[in-house]
């Protein structure tokens, strides 16, 4: 078998030069997978390299497995002696077996991220520091931090610079100690763990650099500092290392990736042969030079240009959207049309989104339309734990006697009631014969439990109390705005200060929004109709995976995979790129990079949205446009929808009447301040404040009693009275 036949010359000399330091920028879609399994295969099959000599790093199981099985078919043998796997695997071996030099003995336990987050708070407990107050999931990510920077919780310490560092190096120091005691490794222990070892041992580590000769590292531009010295101290006899990356993809900073690695790699290793992949065998031309476009801009790169042999291509297509939904519907109707012109299956579709959060408006219109999708990297927004809490509140609002809702929710956010009080509640419920609720209700007079306790429940059905009985008087989204309020549960959430956290958040805040859009245009906007539309929609959409269906993700989650076509969308300044990379070049870079990673998943055709207002916590707000669209030369992109092609950012509406006028004409331009009218539901009113303009004309209308309704114009089916 001719190993090099079906090879480019590039790919060719990536794959042949196997004596040194080699450093290969593979662009997007230009076949590094490829090169990497053939050089494994030309080194033991054609430079009789012996495959326990060889080792192979990637980030995931997956990929070790795909690239396995090439190797052994490429060479027709048995491929269990080639060291393939991911950092963590791969440690994890070594460390039964060398573990004990460090205190641990072969059957040492590997904490998930969920025993690390029980580790933490019940380290807190112990050094008497509430959760409440600052949170868990804050200090693991500290604590995971440091060890991908090779601190121990000592070095931790000694740079600790405020009162919350001298919690958390507190909180390491005894979370380590606890580790070693239950004889467990967290994940960042593993890569960590082997550094030390190394260091402590240069007699191990001189018998790990003899039989890993030739080292092969896939996506070099992902590692972290611990991760690169592993790697750099285990080649640094032979110098036979193969580093595979791109610069331009990498977006996964936030995790403790250092694109420095790969940047600086021709200054540790100054006789490195560079190779560059710039042959795409996936995307057309015009998607390629645009997405080079884009990436260009950024200052911290290696450069290169792709092309491919297969055309030009279709140019790009921009669409403006009056809002979200309007985004979701443009969106979902060029995807009919897509299918029914060029005969397209929905597996060719995939939509692509910078947070969890905006899949929401997407999957309502898909479920509205009747079409199949299926979320990659995340689970439904409906189903998401924030969202699922506080649809638990509402739930019980709407029928006290719920109590599998109020199980979930009874300590969330953190309370301090946990199993053993609400034992002790259940058996009080089952003593009166009365509901979950009432048992709360009774808790005042429960002796045996602790004050604090009584309080907490007591607020708890005070908060229950108070929005059933103000519930005619509250719209849907007004409900759940006082829930998020009233609870905390928004600012537990951005008191943890990570990134997992705010985008939590931000699912909260979509689902405010939610509730507003329900309420705006459904005529029986009650908490009971909302909850009834959330169930019919979730309860049977268990779809298959590998069914005909349109694909959503994130654009994290979209790294590594490819499809016909892509939509990206939400293309506007504060959401992609998102508002905190403003204040740091580094960040914004890693934006502009995780939108070139986007754009070249698309294989035929491209399109691109964004909304001229998003509302979000429930407040409509205008938005300018990307500037990554800006960096996109014009004659690449054809621009539809709303705006007919004005580039420009949709100008502040003054009170003039131009904007009111909604849908159809539906509304005249007698329609203003002070205008009387009539709604089918609240009666006569009137108009006392508007904001937006055409499809976002919204009117704020005193009824009687001086009750104000926020009303969509275009759902409002208001009569004009003068």
């Amino acid at each position: 078998m001719n190993l090099l036949a079906d090879l480019n010359p590039a790919q060719r000399e990536a794959v042949t030069h196997v004596e040194g330091p080699v450093l290969v920028l593979a662009g997007a879609g230009s076949g590094k997978t490829r090169v990497l399994t053939t050089r494994i295969a030309y080194l033991v099959g054609e430079m009789g390299v012996s495959p326990e000599h060889i080792l192979a790093v990637t980030f995931t199981n997956k990929a070790a497995e795909e690239m396995r099985g090439r190797v052994v078919k490429m060479l027709d043998r048995d491929g269990r002696f080639i060291r393939m796997g991911t950092f963590h695997s791969i440690c994890a071996g070594i460390l039964r077996r060398e573990g004990n030099r460090l205190g641990y003995d072969r059957s040492f336990s590997i904490y998930d991220g969920d025993d690390q987050l029980s580790l933490v708070k019940r380290t807190m407990v112990e050094l008497n520091i509430s959760a409440e107050r600052i949170s868990p999931k804050g200090f693991r990510a500290r604590i995971e931090g440091a060890k991908h920077n090779l601190m121990t919780p000592e070095e931790f310490a000694n740079q600790a610079v405020d009162d919350y560092e001298q919690k958390a190096a507190l909180v390491y120091q005894r979370y380590q100690k606890s580790l070693e005691a239950n004889n467990a490794m967290d994940f960042g222990d593993l890569i960590s763990k082997m550094v030390f070892l190394f260091q402590a041992h240069p007699k191990i580590l001189a018998r790990y650099q003899n039989r890993f000769q030739y080292i092969l590292v896939d996506e070099y531009q992902d590692t972290n500092h611990a991760q690169y010295m592993l790697v750099n101290m285990l080649a640094s006899k032979h110098r036979n290392l193969c580093v595979v990356g791109d610069d331009d993809q990498s977006i996964y900073g936030w995790r403790g990736a250092d694109i420095g690695n790969i940047l600086s790699f021709e200054k540790d290793y100054p006789d490195t042969k560079v190779v560059k992949l710039e042959q795409n065998y996936r995307s057309t031309q015009n998607i390629l030079t645009a997405a080079g476009h884009v990436v260009a801009h950024n200052r911290g790169r290696k450069e290169k240009t792709l092309w491919t042999d297969k055309g030009a291509g279709e140019i790009i297509t921009l669409f403006e959207a009056l809002d979200e939904r309007s985004e979701a519907m443009t969106v979902l109707d060029k995807i009919q049309t897509e299918r029914s012109q060029n005969l397209r299956a929905l597996s060719d579709f995939a939509i692509l989104y910078r947070i969890n959060a905006q899949s929401r408006s997407f999957e309502d219109q898909l479920r509205r339309i009747g079409l199949p999708y299926v979320i990659v990297g995340g689970v439904r927004f409906y189903e998401r734990k924030e969202v699922k809490d506080i649809l638990a509140y509402l739930r019980i609002v709407a029928n006290p006697n719920d109590a599998v809702s109020l199980r979930r929710i009874i300590n969330v956010p953190r309370r301090g009631i946990g199993p053993t009080t609400l034992g002790k509640l259940e058996a009080l419920a089952a003593e009166k014969g009365v509901g979950l609720l009432k048992a709360i209700k009774m808790a005042g007079k429960m002796e045996d439990l602790r004050e604090g306790i009584r309080e907490k429940l007591g607020e708890l059905h005070e908060l229950f109390r108070s929005l059933m009985a103000r519930l005619k008087d509250l719209d849907v989204h007004e409900v759940v705005q006082e829930v998020v309020e009233r609870t905390g549960y928004l600012t537990k959430l951005m008191e943890e200060n990570t990134v997992e956290a705010q985008t939590r958040a931000e699912n909260v805040r979509e689902l405010v929004t939610a509730t507003e859009e329900f309420f705006m245009r459904d005529q029986d906007a009650s908490l009971t109709g909302f909850l009834e539309e959330v169930s019919l929609m979730t309860s049977v959409d268990a779809w298959d995976p590998a069914s005909n269906a349109v694909t959503l993700m994130t654009l994290h989650s979209a790294k590594g995979l490819e499809f016909p076509v892509v939509f990206i969308a939400g293309l506007e300044e504060g959401l992609f790129p998102l508002s905190r990379a403003m204040e740091s070049p580094e960040e914004l870079e890693e934006e502009r990079r995780l939108m070139y990673v986007g754009m070249t998943r698309a294989r035929e055709k491209l399109f691109l949205s964004r909304s001229h207002w998003r509302r979000r916590y429930g407040a409509g707000m205008g938005c300018l446009r990307s500037r990554f669209l800006d960096e996109i030369p014009t004659e690449l992109v054809e621009v539809e929808g709303y705006g007919q092609g004005d580039w420009s950012p949709k100008r502040d509406v003054q009170a003039d009447d131009s904007r009111l006028t909604g849908p159809d004409d539906e509304f005249t331009p007698r329609v203003g301040v002070g205008s009387v009218v009539r709604h089918p539901k609240f009666g006569i009113g009137k108009v006392v404040e508007l904001s937006g303009y055409a499809d976002d004309l919204k009117l704020t209308v005193a009824f009687k009693d001086k009750v104000h309704k926020k009303l969509l114009a275009r759902y409002a089916r208001l009569e004009i009275l003068r």
